[in-house]
């Protein structure tokens, strides 16, 4: 089926039932890509209220579960934060996940460095990779969901708004309030 076909009113019901029970996917989805963006589009603003945390040795101390000491800067997300500590060789900087669990809070370096704007850059980089991953899984999730439900109706024309909106999150560059103005429709 070509995509700028219109959709008939059984792909109209699918997306619509589709977005809502992927609601929270897609809702999560989005708050990672806006999170990256936000650090992408301030990156220097960032790294240098990292490093300005690190000279007054502010933030609580964290405990990595490679045995890493070090003391908390900024979050970058929900669940990732930027941390520093003195070595040897100078100020390190590390993205540090932290991931509560019912067995305790799983905290994992990401990345470290000395310079805090690659430790950010690369952060973001890696990210995007994880955004593509999850955007590819979503959409995989969709078309399983779709098939289950809709047997043997060609449901492509609905997987593929998704799988666009979700790559626009992923790359896009405008505000949010332009974004939401140009939503995929189907």
């Amino acid at each position: 089926m070509n995509y700028y076909e219109k959709p008939t009113a059984l792909q109209e019901q699918a997306y619509t039932e589709a977005k809502q029970q992927f609601a929270e996917h897609l809702k999560q989805f989005k708050a990672n890509c806006d999170a990256i963006h936000h650090i992408e589009s301030n990156l220097q603003t960032i790294a240098n209220d990292v490093f300005s945390a690190a000279h007054q040795s502010s933030g609580r101390v964290i405990h990595t579960d490679d045995g890493t000491q070090c003391q908390h800067a900024i979050d970058l997300t929900k669940i990732t934060s930027v941390c520093h500590r003195r070595t040897a060789a100078g100020l390190e900087f590390a993205v540090v996940e932290c991931l509560p669990l019912k067995s305790g809070e799983m905290k994992d370096v990401l990345n470290s460095g000395h310079d805090a704007s690659e430790v950010l850059q690369t952060f973001a980089g890696d990210q995007r990779q994880v955004l593509t991953l999850w955007k590819n899984d979503v959409t995989a999730q969709i078309r399983e969901h779709l098939e289950e439900k809709y047997p043997h109706q060609d449901m492509n024309i609905v997987v593929e708004s998704f799988d666009i909106k979700l790559a626009r999150d992923i790359s896009r560059r405008e505000t949010v309030a332009q974004n939401q103005s140009h939503g995929v429709r189907i």
